[in-house]
């Protein structure tokens, strides 16, 4: 199951284009009031034309004035209005008609060209609008110059105007890029800020955290490194196939070496492609966080970085740079050509997401902290209140032993009754001990104690118990503490209710889970009538766990039990 996808569908969908009006329905609203003051300030300069200019020009600005509120409505309301490109060009061309129409009695309606170029730079990027201001330019030196032969104005004197276009024009359409990127990382932050919270772990937050932003930028592949202090790194991983796991073993080992050579303070767009099928095509681009001044340093780690990926198109970009260590985030793609604008993005949104990892590490010490004090505690308790009294018992049967003669029937039964209470006295001082200590993490404490409990079941109840791990689960003292009662309960389970000969506990662990298997056979000819055992599903509740009961034909009865690695 995809922990994050609930998270990942309110992002945009793959390939949406990013520094877009059309993905800000607000920004969309102010164009269109804009677009409506730009006829209102056109039908006002209509007024001060002659008699003879003034009515097409009322009726040209009126024309223009029900284009304008139709678009203007239809945002208002919700409605999908005309959201082509389209609009900005016939925008121009309106404003190029009253141009034409005012002549050279008023200069207004040229400058009135820069609003389209607006429209299209903050609907539709800066090479949209750079091509309407280079049309209205052209347009309206053609216009002027034609005015111009009719009243005998100079050359000079006639491309003031246009020239003034076409120098505004590309700067317009520059700042207001420059403010759709700001917006747009805002937007991205604050999508992502809703739906980050600290208290549920690093683990958590980094998987939701680079799906999210993964699916956003189309990315195939997304890599997380998290290295905050006094902890160790951790390595998320986003997959082709829209799964987000920690990396671990040599694949962890492999993947963080080439991260942590990244420079801590420059974000690279990396391009690798093939001429022919044969030769190699690569372009790197670079700049530095705080001046955002090109860089190509970045160029001999990044290479391999995607070299190792087989990457087509990569950015990686650092994160939390206040930290003592690396961390990093990389996103690839088969499908998208990244861009530096892309990488600026990017940075400019973990910029404001890098404090919500730095928190999410900080609640994580300082609960496991807190349970280690707690910990410490209850050993202290417990060696007062459980210890001495064991101890008490333990000197009672070995006088009980000393009493009883060679020739006494119960002496042997007693001997083995001083073993189990020396076994167990011996094990108990051994927890807490590492609990007065505050032990914590992820250990091999599971694994001995499950054997140990399947040796005294075996020689209590001559119930044969195997033990087996397949892999290597790590698992945390707090996860142990509460699977180890829930195998004892199977246990006891299998002995009150089956004649069973021999149990088997195997301990896995997957992606996002530990998976507990507890079998045992039964008469293939007779098997068990379905049934719940409600104490193990409570325990398993308890961390957010479920137990299965899986009654096989082939005479095997199944008890799984899968519990979240983040419980």
């Amino acid at each position: 199951m995809d922990r994050v996808s609930t998270t990942a569908e309110s992002m945009p969908a793959p390939g949406q284009m990013f520094a877009h009006a059309s993905n800000s329905p607000e920004l969309r609203r102010v164009l269109a009031n804009i677009r409506v003051l730009v006829a209102i300030v056109a039908a006002t300069e209509a007024f001060s034309l002659s008699n003879e200019t003034r009515s097409p020009m009322i009726f040209a600005v009126l024309a223009y004035a029900g284009w304008a509120g139709w678009l203007c409505w239809a945002e208002l309301n919700g409605r999908h209005a005309f959201r082509s490109s389209l609009t900005c060009w016939i925008d121009a061309t309106w404003i190029l008609l009253f141009g034409w129409i005012a002549g050279t009695q008023s200069s207004l309606f040229t400058l009135l060209l820069l609003f389209p170029v607006l429209f299209a730079s903050l609907s539709f990027g800066f090479v949209s609008g750079l091509l309407v201001s280079l049309y209205s330019t052209v347009g309206a030196a053609a216009m002027q110059i034609l005015h111009g032969q009719q009243a005998g104005v100079t050359a000079p004197e006639v491309l003031l105007q246009p020239l003034s276009i076409l120098v505004l024009g590309p700067l317009v359409a520059g700042l207001a890029q420059a403010g759709v990127q700001m917006n747009e990382q805002v937007r991205i932050a604050d999508r992502l800020q809703g739906q980050l919270d600290p208290r549920l772990g690093v683990k958590r937050v980094g998987e939701t955290m680079l799906s999210s932003l993964a699916r956003h930028f189309s990315a195939d592949l997304g890599l997380l490194l998290i290295w905050l202090p006094g902890g160790e790194p951790r390595v998320f991983r986003f997959d082709r196939s829209g799964r987000t796991a920690e990396l671990s073993g040599e694949l962890h080992a492999s993947v963080l070496e080439l991260l942590i050579r990244l420079p801590p303070d420059i974000a690279s767009v990396h391009h690798q492609a093939h001429f022919l099928g044969r030769y190699p095509i690569r372009y790197h681009g670079g700049f530095h966080l705080v001046g955002k001044t090109p860089s190509g340093a970045a160029r001999s780690p990044v290479q391999a970085l995607a070299e190792s990926l087989d990457a087509r198109s990569m950015i990686a970009a650092p994160i939390c740079r206040r930290g003592p260590h690396p961390c990093r985030l990389v996103l690839e793609s088969g499908q998208r050509h990244y861009r530096l604008r892309d990488a600026e993005l990017l940075s400019g949104v973990m910029e404001q997401l890098g404090p919500i990892i730095e928190n999410a590490g900080l609640l994580e010490r300082l609960a496991d902290e807190a349970m280690a004090t707690e910990r410490a505690r209850i050993g202290r308790d417990l060696h007062d209140t459980a210890i001495q009294p064991y101890l008490g018992i333990k000197y009672g049967i070995e006088a009980l032993v000393r009493k009883a003669g060679p020739n006494n029937p119960l002496r042997e039964d007693i001997r083995a009754l001083q073993e189990v209470t020396v076994t167990e006295l011996h094990e108990l001082r051994e927890l807490v001990s590492g609990m007065r200590t505050g032990a914590k993490g992820a250990d091999d404490a599971l694994g001995p104690a499950l054997r140990r409990q399947a040796r005294r079941f075996s020689e209590l109840f001559g119930i044969e118990v195997g033990v087996r791990y397949e892999g290597e689960p790590a698992v945390s003292r707090k996860l142990a503490a509460a699977i180890f009662p829930m195998v004892s309960e199977a246990l006891t389970n299998i002995r009150r209710h089956t004649r069973a000969t021999r149990a088997d506990i195997v301990l896995s662990e997957d992606a996002h889970d530990y998976i507990l298997h507890v079998t045992n056979a039964h008469d293939p000819l007779s098997p068990p009538q379905c049934f719940i055992p409600r104490s193990v599903v409570e325990r398993a509740e308890t961390v957010s766990g479920c137990v299965v009961v899986d009654v096989q034909p082939s005479g095997i009865t199944d008890l799984i039990i899968s519990i979240p690695k983040t419980s």
